[in-house]
């Protein structure tokens, strides 16, 4: 099995021989590491050495570079502030759907008019293993709704009140990767780093208190993606494949 893992922020732990992929969108370089029976292909979302900003990922270029490894899922790594008093800091979070508020975000489909359904915004077979294996790694483990903005800046107190109303975290790069998966056929799903809780729910969180979470929370989201590598079934029944086809007008 091929499997593909997307790291954000503090989540750079893949051991293996880098190569460079070169696609239409850019060149990415992509770590291949193998466990087990497993190849897993793991991108550094925001480039090598984290250099890119939420609002400058080459979103298109990670999606493609995974896709030509021939990987048939993709597990994508986040970093997410709390909207909730009950999801802290240090907790991990398993999305079950989101909200884009981003904007001048990419397709690949700038021609032509293809609709990918997202009325099961990631996919189930995927999910659920990053949730049993979350689960089994931290015991509580919170769910819910993803807001996703453009950044680069954070939120305002009224944005968050607002957003409170509908979700449980905001982040910035959960969209347009979802949907770049789904409309290269990529099985996708998420897991949460929870780092802070947003504004108006607490003064400002020090940076050093942030880092400090992201040192004792990696080797916590390191096991959980090994027992996901090993947990994935190794034929989808899923309907994630072919989204794109079933989506053309």
């Amino acid at each position: 099995m091929r499997i593909g893992i997307i790291g954000g922020t503090g989540i750079y732990g893949y051991e293996g021989n880098t190569v460079s992929v070169d696609t239409a969108y850019g060149e990415v370089e992509v770590v291949h590491a193998v466990q087990g029976d497993h190849a897993v292909f793991f991108v550094p979302r925001h480039g090598a050495g984290h250099v890119l900003p939420p609002h400058r990922v080459n979103h298109r270029a990670n999606l493609q570079a995974l896709a030509d490894c021939h990987v048939d899922r993709v597990i994508g790594i986040t970093t997410v502030g709390s909207l909730r008093e009950d999801i802290t800091p240090g907790m991990l979070f398993v999305p079950g759907d989101f909200i884009d508020f981003t904007v001048s975000r990419p397709t690949f489909f700038d021609r032509g008019a293809v609709h990918v359904d997202m009325s099961q915004p990631f996919c189930p077979e995927v999910r659920e293993a990053v949730l049993a294996a979350a689960r089994s790694r931290q015991g509580e483990v919170a769910e819910g709704v993803y807001a996703c903005t453009s950044g680069p800046r954070l939120e305002t107190p009224a944005e968050v009140a607002l957003l409170q109303q509908f979700a449980h975290v905001v982040g910035m790069t959960l969209a347009p990767e979802a949907t770049l998966a789904r409309e290269r056929g990529l099985c996708y799903a998420s897991l949460s780093l929870v780092s802070n809780l947003a504004a108006g729910l607490q003064k400002a969180l020090p940076a050093q208190e942030i880092a400090a979470i992201y040192d004792r929370m990696r080797p916590v989201v390191m096991a959980v993606l090994r027992e996901v590598v090993c947990s994935l079934p190794e034929e989808r029944s899923c309907g994630c494949r072919g989204a794109a086809e079933r989506g053309q007008l």
